[in-house]
């Protein structure tokens, strides 16, 4: 049954990835079966930024869809401004700001539309749950993530200050979890949450006694297809993807491929950031600048050509939920390489790629090294990783995660009226 649905998607953009993209995704999916108002704060870079939506907007009609533009109010824009410096934290503060004026914006849409659902979409981050399941409506939320806990031993040849940011993640995770009223208050009242993880599956289960649904915020888009003409070389191509930051940790793959012995392999970074230059001399003083190519920062079209011509994707963040490149590499039968945690660990099983158990440091690279010179000595293995990936691949469609999503819309709906049935039987008993 068709259904009524006010969403909540503070970043969204029909051009971007991560959680711009994850939301846009979501919506243009959900468009195709129910009706939607999306609450939406930011296209762009910084929040208030909207003029991709904007512009897109003003030229294209989406079916079944209103986009509801919520601008930041003057106190939250000025905060927002330390967040415009580099200084993260203060972006919180203005976020909270910015889901009054959200639930400001659905107070009012209800006045004059019946919705059926809440559904408090994203970011992900359990940090700020928002103010919808206020409105007395069946309320999802989710898929919610951000609740990992980083293993020091990822954290090994970090910088100082590297060190020193993941563990006060860390300690600011285990106080909000452990200890913040309005975050336990959400978690308690709203009538369906989904996990972005399976370990946050279990920390909610651990922390709020709520059983949760476990769905990535990311799926596959568009048509799979695998590209067999690459297996024509006898080069293995290798491809890594992401910003050059410390948290990407683009460095414990190059210190891998030092130790490989195989010299039939070449690796592709794309991406850039402020590590760029450092990450090409360590290359260089590893003694691997023949074996990579640099191709900085790609649009779209052309990361995907260049992922569809890989053999093997890898990757190895510190820190992640559920990162769009797995499943753009999965749509093009690449599997992919990844340390054994956070979504990564949930999404890659022996169908789809390898997975390196976390350890310590010389551990971990010398796990990859060999993983690496396994593959490469086996082609034909190669080859059958790429089909086995494709048609694993299809368990991420957005059909089936309709499928789930309507499950969960449904029940959220039960759920509430189950709860009204009992408030009114309990008020009659007292009555009498």
């Amino acid at each position: 049954m068709n259904k009524n649905i006010l969403i909540s998607a503070y970043a969204i953009s029909p051009s971007k990835g991560s959680e711009y993209g994850a939301a846009w995704n979501t919506v243009m999916n959900l468009s195709t079966r129910h009706k939607l108002w999306v609450l939406y704060g930011m296209s762009d870079d910084h929040m208030g930024d909207t003029q991709t939506m904007r512009k897109y907007l003003s030229e294209n009609r989406i079916a079944n869809v209103s986009f509801i533009e919520v601008q930041p109010g003057f106190i939250a824009k000025t905060i927002n401004l330390l967040n415009k410096v580099g200084l993260g934290w203060f972006f919180y503060f203005a976020y909270y700001l910015w889901q009054k004026e959200a639930y400001k914006a659905a107070q009012k849409l209800l006045e004059t539309v019946d919705i059926d659902v809440v559904h408090q979409l994203g970011p992900i981050g359990y940090r700020e749950p928002g103010f919808l399941y206020k409105l007395g409506k069946p309320t999802v939320w989710g898929p919610i993530g951000g609740m990992m806990v980083i293993d020091e031993r990822l954290m090994q040849n970090k910088p100082l200050a590297t060190k020193v940011k993941f563990m006060l993640k860390n300690i600011i995770n285990k106080i909000q979890l452990g200890h913040s009223t309005r975050i336990k208050k959400a978690f308690e009242q709203v009538d369906v949450l989904i996990s972005a993880t399976k370990t946050g599956q279990q920390t909610i289960m651990n922390r709020f006694d709520r059983d949760s649904y476990y769905l990535s915020e990311q799926g596959i888009i568009g048509e799979m297809s695998l590209n067999q003409t690459k297996f024509n070389s006898d080069i293995v191509q290798l491809i890594w993807c992401g910003t050059h930051i410390e948290r990407k940790n683009l460095q414990l793959c190059l210190d891998a491929l030092s130790l490989v012995e195989n010299n039939n392999w070449v690796l592709n970074v794309l991406g850039t950031g402020p590590l760029t230059g450092k990450l090409k001399q360590y290359a260089a003083k590893l003694g691997l600048q023949d074996k990579i190519i640099w191709h900085g920062q790609l649009k779209r079209t052309e990361a995907m050509s260049m992922m569809a011509a890989s053999h093997l994707h890898i990757i190895t963040s510190i820190a992640e939920d559920n990162p769009a490149v797995v499943f753009e590499a999965m749509s093009c039968g690449v599997p992919s390489l990844t340390i054994d945690h956070h979504g990564m660990g949930d999404v890659i099983c022996k169908k789809n790629g390898i997975k390196i158990p976390v350890g310590e440091y010389t551990f971990m690279i010398r796990s990859i090294a060999e993983n690496l010179d396994d593959v490469f000595a086996k082609p034909q293995f190669l080859r059958d990783l790429a089909q086995s990936t494709i048609d694993y691949a299809a368990a991420f469609k957005w059909d089936k995660r309709l499928d789930t999503l309507d499950d969960i819309y449904t029940r959220a709906i039960r759920l509430r009226e189950q709860s009204t049935a009992c408030l009114v039987a309990n008020e009659n008993l007292i009555a009498l």
